[in-house]
């Protein structure tokens, strides 16, 4: 193009046409600028075309929805019932000895499972009364590929505490399984506090860490913090959504009479068994 304006000849200065010819070469300067620009532009893009750019970071989904639903499959579906602690470790003492509460509920629970045929109940351990480490009992669990797992547990107070009510800790926010044992664990509270026994924390769920010093740290249930430090083992080594459930203060006598003594545990796994029912979408027997 230059070339080419080197032989067209130059009009007068003062002449119409000079005056045209002069727009003419500013619109060409422009296209041509522009044109220079265009092709830098190209350039720096094509170098810059290997570079491995941070993708867009999305917002984390909400944890609280309604519109979540786990995919259930069909039935029967296997239901994992740990009885927390047993053997030579009683847990917690006060009115009642945890390990006495959480085998009886856990056998009534059983026996609930066992009498609908949507369900397989199983075991984490041999006999109530053989004592296994929660990684034993959770390693036992998982090789049977349960599609659930719900752990009992009694809490404790301790220098004469009134505390009680029920909680419950699904796996923590950032694990595999989170959202469906969170959905669980909104079904488990939700049948509690309508058999009459208070929420402990956020809506009866909480979440639990420990720290490098073996301390624990609880988090509520709105706190969807993703952390390092690990939850309950039977918890963050499940192969299946899970939760542990505090059903009772053993050493509240009023909770006792309600969820913890011989007619209570029958009443807690009522309420166990209707949270299963609701989470796989069945209907209860009773």
């Amino acid at each position: 193009m230059a070339r080419k304006l080197k032989r067209t000849k130059r009009p007068a200065r003062n002449s119409r046409s000079g005056r045209r010819s002069k727009h003419h070469y500013l619109w060409w300067a422009l296209g041509f600028i522009g044109a220079l620009t265009l092709l830098n532009a190209g350039s720096y893009l094509w170098f810059i075309g290997g570079i491995d750019w941070p993708a867009k970071v999305e917002e984390p989904p909400a944890e609280w929805t309604e519109d979540f639903r786990p995919e259930i499959g069909d039935p029967p579906y296997k239901i994992v019932v740990d009885a927390g602690h047993g053997g030579s470790d009683p847990g917690a003492t006060g009115v009642i000895v945890e390990r006495e509460m959480t085998a009886a509920t856990a056998e009534a629970l059983v026996q609930l499972l066992e009498a609908d045929p949507n369900f397989i109940p199983l075991g984490t351990r041999d006999s109530y009364d053989t004592t296994a480490t929660p990684t034993e009992r959770v390693e036992q669990a998982n090789q049977q590929k349960p599609d659930l797992l719900l752990s009992i547990h009694g809490n404790s107070s301790t220098g004469g505490s009134d505390a009680s009510g029920f909680e419950c800790y699904p796996v923590t926010p950032g694990r595999t399984w989170h959202r469906e044992s969170l959905y669980f664990a909104e079904k488990l509270a939700a049948e509690m506090e309508a058999e009459g026994n208070p929420l402990r924390g956020q809506g009866g769920i909480r979440y639990i860490y420990y720290n490098e010093e073996d301390q624990k740290i609880l988090a509520e249930a709105n706190n969807t913090q993703v952390r390092e430090e690990t939850t309950f083992t039977i918890l963050e080594e499940a192969e299946c959504p899970a939760v542990l459930a505090e059903q009772c203060f053993v050493t509240n006598p009023e909770d006792v009479d309600q969820f913890g003594d011989a007619d209570g545990v029958q009443r807690a796994a009522r309420v166990y068994y209707r949270a299963i029912c609701a989470y796989f979408e069945t209907e209860p027997l009773e």
